[in-house]
């Protein structure tokens, strides 16, 4: 009984599209505006794929870079006998390494933002 009364609904609808060559236009001034949202949020997807991509080679390239400066330049970091607290904490002599590997994971966090920021401007 439904599927009659939708069918009849269906069938008794007559729209009046007024003019045949009016309508057509319309409906190809829609339909290019739908192919250009649809090429514009494609090129945007494509932007946005480098970018990214761009910043995640500078992140790991500066991490990397920071990394093998922290460990291999031991005169960079405060000698443990220089700090006057004495706290019988085995780790406490790794805290300055710790902190330089922070401050440089820092900058390269810095880093890969002003590379995305750069990579933003370029594609505008």
């Amino acid at each position: 009984m439904k599927e009659t009364n939708i069918e009849d609904l269906f069938a008794r609808y007559q729209p009046d599209m007024g003019d045949r060559d009016e309508y057509m236009e319309r409906l190809s001034k829609k339909l290019e505006a739908a192919e250009y949202a649809k090429r514009y949020r494609e090129a945007q997807t494509k932007r946005y794929r480098r970018m990214m991509v761009a910043v995640f080679i500078s992140g790991i390239v500066t991490g990397a870079i920071g990394i093998v400066l922290v460990l291999s330049h031991p005169q960079w970091l405060i000698p443990a006998e220089t700090v006057s607290v004495d706290v019988p904490f085995p780790a406490f002599s790794m805290l300055p390494k710790v902190v330089l590997l922070l401050a440089v994971c820092f900058v390269s966090l810095c880093i890969t933002g002003l590379v995305r920021k750069i990579c933003e401007v370029s594609q505008a």
